[in-house]
């Protein structure tokens, strides 16, 4: 139910667009175009992404260049179709030439603060606008070239993903370690102009670009309204591999508290001028400052929640849903959840109320995060070693639950590269993973309960 950091899409990219399959009765299949294939051009138009690809494709009448893997010619296809048809072409990925990687030296960078021998692709530092529009990637627009900025209005790539953090142009700069992070507001007015929506989160530091700093940020922000969307306003990541970075510390709870007020006035104001809140903050400035989470009116359309912003409203909220069709009683069973430190509090409501169901025993075993260390207390950044660790050998032939956001997506390792099996292995436990929501947590335990 929180977020966690994610391994960067980066492998090694070829400058053209290989085929990896064909959807079946399409005009590609008909036009012997096959998987393996290589795709050069549309209409003289370069494929580098996935985003070409759909854009160039849509037209009525295409010359398609393809390179044939069985032989290597050129084939220059002309092809007549409906427009908005599809084509056909499937591909591996959404990027098909080099990711374009991040060129500021930020004061906080999480990447920065990873241990070791960890793999390589977590230390890829992606500040690529296509994986802002395709994923919802934060980028910083320091990096555009006017290539990029031609393709991004042209093709209306709307919304977009821009880390800010700090409105004021020295400052901005000197967080970002680059000079033309500078040029954030003319940016910003860049891509309102062209009409695309841009959501925007802000790194607060304390004693940086919090306070009086956070204030003006989100007066700029607002004056861009609605071409910005919102503003997530969240804690920097402090880990415990800091060594040689620049002196940073987390916030205190009485920041912490003051930062929710802040955001709360700029709520208050923005509610009836603006139809919206704009300004949410993070779910772990509550969880510091020790107070109970908005209710949902307050996140709007949850536009912020891949941010860590809103995530435990809607794990509270799911479980009141379900929560009148719970059983009163089930078969005996054990069973254990595995979390990290932050999301404690948030399951803890949501576990008193499970046992109260006779036959069920479910406690919560929350994770230290040593293999991180610093303040990281989030359950995605939990690793094998650290669940290990923390179990031993005293949960043999136990049922424990593990959130699947500890593991890389679509594979079953984590961030260390323990896998399911070792960590099975190890322990002893029998692995049982859920999707993170409420209704995951309830359906699987209750259905360890079945006869």
């Amino acid at each position: 139910m929180d977020n966690g950091f994610q391994d960067s899409a980066a492998e090694e990219k070829i400058l053209t667009a290989p085929i990896k399959d064909i959807m079946e009765n399409s005009i590609a299949g008909e036009m012997d175009i096959e998987p393996g294939d290589i795709l050069y051009s549309i209409n003289g138009n370069e494929i580098n992404d996935i985003i070409d690809y759909e854009f160039y494709s849509q037209e009525d009448n295409l010359l398609v260049k393809i390179e044939k893997a069985n032989s290597g010619e050129l084939w220059i296809l002309e092809i007549e179709k409906e427009y908005d048809e599809e084509l056909g072409l499937l591909f591996d990925g959404l990027i098909f030439d080099k990711m374009k990687l991040c060129q500021n030296r930020c004061l906080f960078c999480f990447v920065d603060q990873l241990p070791r021998k960890m793999r390589k692709t977590l230390y890829v530092k992606d500040d690529d606008y296509r994986y802002s529009f395709l994923l919802g990637n934060f980028i910083s627009l320091t990096n555009l070239n006017e290539k990029d900025w031609d393709k991004i209005l042209s093709m209306r790539l709307s919304p977009l993903y821009v880390s800010i953090h700090c409105m004021q142009p020295e400052l901005r700069a000197r967080l970002f370690n680059n000079p033309r992070a500078a040029n954030i507001k003319s940016e910003l007015k860049r891509l309102q102009e062209a009409g695309i929506e841009v959501h925007t989160q802000i790194v607060l530091c304390p004693g940086i670009n919090d306070a009086e700093v956070l204030q003006h940020s989100i007066n700029e922000l607002a004056q861009l309204f609605p071409s910005v969307a919102s503003v997530g306003v969240v804690p920097v990541g402090l880990s415990g591999h800091r060594q040689g970075l620049p002196p940073l510390r987390g916030f205190t709870v009485d920041e912490a508290i003051k930062t929710i007020e802040l955001v709360d006035s700029f709520q208050d104001e923005f509610r009836p001028r603006l139809g919206r809140g704009f300004v949410y903050a993070a779910d772990e400035f509550y969880l510091k400052a020790g107070r109970d989470f908005p209710l949902a009116f307050y996140y709007d359309d949850y536009c912020q929640v891949e941010n860590g912003i809103g995530l435990a409203r809607i794990f509270v909220d799911d479980f009141a849903e379900i929560e009148a069709s719970l059983p009163l009683v089930v078969k005996r069973q054990e069973v254990y959840l595995i979390t990290g430190v932050s999301a404690g509090p948030v399951l803890e409501k949501v576990v008193s109320r499970l046992n109260r169901i006779e036959g069920l025993e479910l406690k919560i075993i929350p994770v230290n995060n040593r293999f991180f260390g610093g303040e990281v207390t989030v359950t995605g950044l939990l690793t094998g070693a650290d669940i290990i660790a923390t179990l031993g050998r005293d949960f043999a032939g136990k049922k424990l639950i593990i959130p699947e956001i500890v593991l890389k997506e679509g594979q079953d390792i984590m961030l260390d590269d323990s896998s399911l099996e070792e960590l099975e292995e190890k322990t002893g436990a029998e692995i049982i993973m859920v999707d993170g929501s409420a209704r995951s947590l309830v359906r699987t335990v209750l259905s360890l309960t079945e006869v």
